[in-house]
């Protein structure tokens, strides 16, 4: 986490979330009664939907206002880099939580923890975190690890897959999917989130897909007036998936389907990502 924060200053009163993870982070930590805004998007816990809506995620809000609102401490993520440049510009102080990695999304939830006084209160959650995917990992470390692509990314409304975004190694769906059970055959490269064609999925020719969709609430396409229902009907999106020939996942049949936020954010319920993972890749260790 880098924030521009010090133990000079007294934990913060009135906070906006700017981030969907921030937010969640914010309320496991309790501090409800001084959020004083978030996101169009931060929808969990359900009562975040019942804070004041002060911006996008994706487009921020205005900033000026909410200095002259008072607001002491703005929470944002790392991938929201033009917003993070305005609050330098406006001197708002701001915390980014950084989220690539499983330690990053800990460490950030320790210093915002240190950040608002919390110290014990965040402890007391990476420990939780940590119990829960140790757990995990035992329970699937005797199984075969079968190899996975993992797809993050795609134009669902599309008839077919002709190409996706997949999630490499540096990345913290690699590192659930290790724990899970399974592993990741997309290697690192430049990016982190790698373009994939079909004929390259072909290559790779992975034992299982996994394919996190997200949520319609969130989803936006560049087809107008899709309809969302019948897109995100799971067997619609496995067909997608399982009329690529020559691809052994696809012909076995081994796609699996996480619709819902929980699967695009790497927060407090991370260890319900992995366990997610693990029941699909092993049913057997849970039964």
């Amino acid at each position: 986490l880098l924030a521009l924060w010090s133990p000079a200053y007294a934990a913060p009163k009135k906070i906006v979330s700017l981030t969907p993870v921030g937010t969640e982070i914010l309320f496991s930590l309790g501090q409800v009664n001084k959020i004083a805004g978030v996101t169009t998007y931060c929808d969990w816990p359900p009562e975040a939907k019942q804070k004041k809506c002060v911006g996008d995620y994706f487009n921020g809000t205005n900033l000026e206002r909410l200095l002259a609102g008072g607001v002491d401490l703005v929470v944002v993520s790392d991938l929201q880099d033009s917003l993070i440049l305005r609050l330098k510009q406006t001197g708002i102080k701001y915390a980014v939580i950084k989220q690539a990695t499983i330690q990053e999304v800990l460490a950030s939830i320790k210093n915002v923890g240190k950040i608002c006084g919390e110290d014990k209160k965040a402890d007391s959650l990476v420990r939780s975190i940590q119990k829960d995917l140790d757990t995990i990992r035992k329970k699937t470390e005797k199984y075969p690890k079968p190899s996975v692509v993992i797809c993050v990314s795609r134009e669902l409304s599309e008839p077919g897959i002709r190409s996706f975004y997949a999630a490499g190694h540096e990345t913290f769906y690699s590192e659930l999917l290790e724990i899970a059970g399974g592993k990741n055959i997309v290697k690192s490269r430049a990016t982190n989130y790698q373009r994939i064609s079909y004929e390259g999925l072909l290559s790779l020719n992975p034992d299982r897909i996994i394919d996190v969709v997200g949520d319609k609430s969130v989803y936006h396409s560049d087809i107008k007036k899709v309809d969302l229902d019948k897109i995100f009907d799971k067997n619609n999106l496995k067909r997608q998936w399982t009329s690529l020939a020559g691809v052994k996942a696809a012909v076995d049949g081994n796609i699996h389907i996480f619709s819902g936020t929980l699967y695009l954010r790497p927060g407090p319920r991370m260890a319900q990502i992995a366990l997610s993972f693990a029941k699909a890749l092993h049913p057997e260790a849970f039964r």
